[in-house]
């Protein structure tokens, strides 16, 4: 049975091709950003990430996970999240000024990384939180579809995610995020952003903890409770990182 001209299979090429296009695209811009997030690690500073609607899942995949960095610290709340009113959320994170409030609840440092993740790369919340950390002397880094920020509407602010980040990567979608032309509909179907934003995140796992053993420093690591030995590995880092977290 062949399985060449199903969408599944069409789906599964686009998305290959994008990922490949992407990371080779911003290599070197990368591989810049895991030296400071491995130096970060070195400070013994925390990492943040921060999305709404379906760009917050970023968060959650980097959290207390096996195989990711011990210090990252998700901005989570309910309400910009969507398992309570979606619509609610869609509203919050079009809401001038939230982002001191929730920063403060974190309380953040000087010199410690925010990632700031919007597929639109429009919407005002998202781009106050970049530009109010910023002001914190945070070094803040946008995930957003390029494309599709340059053709939806700003918010009050004026200006893009790419234009409020220290460094700005493109997760390269399409406006409106779903990737796969269907025949006889008007609109793509099957979204990119969460599959090439995690491609992006755990690619930056990877190079920080290489960067990292270049150092003779052994990266904070959680290992799976399913393997021998973790619980005492893992306990130690929950010891060290969760006076700093209000997640753990």
């Amino acid at each position: 049975m062949t399985t060449e001209g199903s969408a599944l299979a069409r789906y599964l090429r686009a998305v290959t091709e994008l990922q490949s296009q992407v990371i080779e695209s911003q290599h070197t811009l990368l591989l810049d950003i895991a030296k400071r997030m491995a130096e970060a690690i070195q400070r013994d500073q925390r990492i943040f990430i921060f999305g709404t609607g379906h760009s917050h899942l970023l968060a959650e995949e980097a959290f207390y996970r096996a195989g990711g960095l011990a210090n990252v610290v998700p901005i989570l709340s309910e309400h910009f999240m969507l398992h309570n009113l979606p619509a609610l959320g869609s509203r919050i994170e079009r809401t001038p000024d939230l982002a001191n409030m929730i920063l403060d609840r974190y309380a953040p440092e000087a010199g410690e990384i925010l990632f700031v993740v919007s597929n639109s790369g429009v919407n005002h919340l998202p781009v106050e939180m970049a530009l109010q950390a910023r002001k914190r002397e945070m070094f803040v880094v946008g995930i957003s579809s390029f494309a599709y920020a340059c053709e939806a509407p700003l918010s009050d602010l004026g200006l893009r995610l790419d234009q409020a980040v220290d460094f700005a990567l493109d997760n390269g979608g399409f406006p409106g995020d779903a990737l796969l032309e269907m025949d006889e509909l008007n609109w793509r179907v099957a979204p990119s952003s969460t599959i090439v934003n995690s491609l992006i995140w755990n690619g930056l796992v990877a190079e920080t903890a290489h960067k990292l053993q270049e150092q003779g420093i052994t990266p904070p690591v959680y290992i799976s409770l399913n393997v021998d030995g973790a619980a005492e590995h893992n306990q130690a880092l929950l010891e060290k990182w969760r006076p700093r977290n209000i997640h753990l």
